[in-house]
Order: structure tokens, then C-alpha cells, then sequence
């Protein structure tokens, strides 16, 4: 596991919610501001969910990226670390860190997102789905992926990036996703929940 070091934040005041969060990497900050850059410029650009992919690229070739704190799973469900919320509202940085059979249900989400592998192999199924008229969903698996550390994968809001992620090794996984939205208070705000009720 790597040792922390100066290149991790000082801890901020307990109401910090925003910006660069306690134990996250200096090199975190410095992503942000690119990922602002970005979105100043391409701006409600379909474009803008594989630019911050790429730009993830960098976070995830940095053995040191997380502290320790940051790499602390869950029993229950898989853990979710806020490395970094703009304080504009406009994305928000989480480390998810799975064991063994964890998983997401079928969902989608209400924003754009990039997510990258950072160790592990996620197992990643993908769906077409249809919204029927009584508002219940219809699902029809089209994919059924493997992928390892370094993978990288970009996704637009609404129902056509239609999926589940989940862990199906014998060992912890851990993947960096960046939302285009404001997920401090709510960090599942994200998703669109899919209703499979008759």
C-alpha cells in the first residue's frame, strides 16, 4: 500500500465540503483545474465526458494517488470517497472501492460522467433500455466486459449508457468516476434508478 506523504492535502477546516478533500493528492488539484478548462470551453458539449476521461489518464498512473483512508472498503456496499467537489457545483471526483461481489444494480445516469480502472479488473455489463408507458423499464443485455487497471470509459446522461458495474474477482478493485454534477449532499444523486416493476 503506498505511504502517505506531503504530496497529500492538509485536512481542511470540518465544513470544507468543497474542493480539494483531506489525505486527496496535490496532483488532484492540478486535474481540476484542467477539468474546469475544459468545461469552460466545451461546455454542454457531448464531447465533454471523453475529455475528462482522458484527462483521468493521469490520476490513475500515480501509485500514490490515494491515502489510506481513501482505499477503506465497505462491508455492506461498495465505499464511495470524494476526492474532489467543484465548488461551482460543477463536477464531483469519487474513488469507489469494491470487494469481492459487489456490484451496482442496472442503472443509468441524470449526468455526464468518466470513469477510469485504478486497480482491479471491474466487470462491466451494458444494457439497451426502453421506458415503457406505464414508466417501468425494459432492458436487453448487449455487452458483457472485463476490463483492467488504466481502462477508461465515458458516459452521457439518460437511459443510452444504460449499465452495471461490479466486482466479480476475488480481490479489491478500485475505479475513479467524475459526475458533471454536485454530489456533496447526495452522493447517489447521480443515478437514474430504473423501475422494473410490473
Amino acid at each position: 500500500m503506498p505511504s502517505e506523504s506531503s504530496t497529500h492535502a492538509a485536512r481542511p477546516c470540518a465544513d470544507d465540503r468543497y474542493g480539494l478533500q483531506p489525505g486527496t493528492h496535490e496532483a488532484v488539484g492540478a486535474w481540476a483545474a484542467e477539468v474546469d478548462a475544459i468545461l469552460d470551453e466545451h461546455a454542454g458539449d457531448d464531447s465533454v465526458p471523453d475529455r475528462v476521461a482522458a484527462l483521468l489518464s493521469t490520476l490513475v498512473a500515480l501509485p500514490d494517488l490515494l491515502c489510506a483512508a481513501q482505499r477503506e472498503p465497505r462491508s455492506d456496499w461498495y465505499a464511495k470517497h470524494r476526492l474532489y467537489a467543484c465548488p461551482q457545483g460543477r463536477f464531483t471526483l469519487l474513488a469507489l472501492v469494491w470487494l469481492p461481489e459487489q456490484g451496482t444494480v442496472i442503472h443509468a445516469h441524470n449526468a455526464w460522467g468518466a470513469v477510469a480502472v485504478y486497480e482491479g479488473k471491474p466487470s462491466v455489463t451494458c444494457f439497451d433500455c426502453t421506458e415503457n408507458a406505464d414508466g417501468t423499464h425494459t432492458v436487453t443485455q448487449t455487452s458483457d466486459e472485463c476490463f483492467g487497471p488504466g481502462a477508461l470509459c465515458s458516459l452521457l446522461p439518460g437511459l443510452g449508457d444504460t449499465h452495471r458495474l461490479y466486482n466479480a474477482s476475488d480481490e479489491t478493485m478500485i475505479t475513479l468516476h467524475c459526475y458533471g454534477t454536485d454530489l456533496v449532499d447526495d452522493p447517489d444523486g447521480i443515478n437514474l434508478n430504473l423501475n422494473f416493476s410490473a
